[in-house]
């Protein structure tokens, strides 16, 4: 008996799906280790060397994005998790250069993508302020817990389920970490 010609056609469309995969896997993970390093960068103070590696974590979206095209599917996974973190340093830059948070590329605007963003970013505001309080920067302190606490604020809207309330969450031990550092500073005055 002859193979069916729709089986060949079935085993290319799964080898190059599956070649597809690897490729955004792989450009993912260095997307996501970029974005990573933009936030260290950015604890260091060093903003152009993490605008840099932001840009070069772009250049890696768009070659996922080329694959995605053909398989939709690959948005899932490694990419979704790359575009979180990535989320997340653009909206710790945004905050360390302006105080506030506005909208991201599109590839990071999937609400879902921004809120766990914004979540993770309340960890990395909390670093920042506790290193700058050390160096006694207490200013640093008070906008971190303001900014934190209009996130939290606003999420409380949302009544957030599943993995965003977990984010959330982790969110919200955040604000009560910066709340407590703030009534320790009040005691030393």
């Amino acid at each position: 008996m002859n193979t069916p010609a729709i089986f060949s056609e079935l085993k290319e469309q799964h080898l190059s799906r599956h070649k597809l995969r690897g490729e955004v896997i792989g450009l993912s993970n260095q997307a996501l280790n970029l974005s990573k390093r933009s936030i260290f960068a950015l604890h260091r103070d060093d903003l152009e060397a993490a605008k840099k590696l932001l840009a070069e974590a772009e250049e890696r979206f768009e070659e996922c994005e080329k694959s995605i095209e053909q398989f939709s599917g690959l948005r899932e996974g490694a990419y979704k998790a790359a575009v979180e973190e990535y989320a997340e340093a653009l909206l710790f830059l945004q905050y360390l250069e302006t105080g506030t948070f506005t909208s991201l590329p599109d590839r990071a605007m999937r609400p879902s993508t921004y809120l766990a963003g914004l979540s993770d970013t309340t960890g990395e505001i909390l670093r920042y302020a506790t290193k700058h309080v050390t160096r006694g920067d207490l200013e640093s302190a008070k906008k971190a817990e303001e900014a934190v606490g209009m996130v939290i604020e606003y999420m409380l809207e949302l009544d957030l389920t599943g993995y965003l309330r977990t984010k959330f969450d982790q969110a919200k031990r955040n604000l009560q970490k910066l709340e407590q550092m703030m009534y320790e500073l009040s005691l030393r005055k």
